[in-house]
């Protein structure tokens, strides 16, 4: 429903909606919320009880949005160049493709007993003479609430290795919260993941760039270097 709207609300704006999705976000919880809590108070809940439910229910689904909001950006720049998109979800599964698998074993990070996968929201991927390569791993997220350490943690562990130091690992978000959006006395969570991080895309037209703190609109273009 809401990937719906905001294909209405890309037609209206055109690219400059990825610009916008804050003001795209806010409209669409507004609606979330009245209709969500109107549904649980039928049910029974207190109003107080129903807004908290409600609010948890906006955390999952404006995370799953934002990655499908992601992806119609990418799209036709991946089916143009024969790429490929997956996730950690879908890689964690069982029965797999063969395509799959040896995607899964491509990403996997060593632990000595164990090997576990990165995180990863969108992973973008080549497949060629039936073996893939990684190209980059995009992280997603609205805002971070000290969670601005877990990217650059995997960033870090797939640089320990041959077979993963070559993936690169960017950070898109709108950055609801402006907790890196400022250069001026900057956030830990901006200095940790400018240091560590292949680029940091914000979906806002208003922010401190750097060489690695770009728009949106620039992401394109330096996937395209990694072809």
């Amino acid at each position: 429903m809401i990937i719906k709207e905001f294909k209405k609300f890309k037609e209206r704006y055109k690219d400059n909606a990825f610009l916008k999705l804050n003001e795209f976000f806010k409209n669409e919880e507004k609606k979330f919320y009245k209709k969500k809590i109107n549904e649980l108070m039928l049910k029974g809940h207190t109003e107080q009880e129903a807004t908290i439910k409600a609010r948890q229910g906006w955390v999952s689904t404006i995370g799953r949005n934002l990655e499908k909001v992601i992806k119609l950006l990418i799209e036709d720049f991946c089916k143009q160049n024969n790429l490929y998109i997956t996730n950690d979800k879908i890689l964690k599964k069982r029965n797999l493709s063969k395509e799959l698998q040896e995607v899964k074993r491509a990403l996997l990070v060593d632990f000595g007993e164990y090997a576990l996968l990165p995180d990863g929201d969108i992973i973008i991927y080549h497949y060629k003479q039936n073996r893939p390569k990684i190209l980059a791993i995009l992280s997603i997220k609205n805002s971070f609430r000290e969670r601005y350490t877990e990217t650059p943690y995997w960033k870090l562990k797939l640089l320990q290795s041959e077979i993963t130091q070559h993936i690169k690992v960017f950070m898109i978000t709108p950055d609801k919260d402006n907790e890196i959006s400022s250069s001026e006395r900057p956030r830990k969570s901006r200095i940790i993941m400018e240091y560590e991080l292949d680029g940091i895309y914000l979906a806002k037209n208003n922010f401190d760039g750097s060489q690695k703190i770009k728009s949106i609109t620039e992401l394109i273009n330096d996937l395209k270097e990694l072809l």
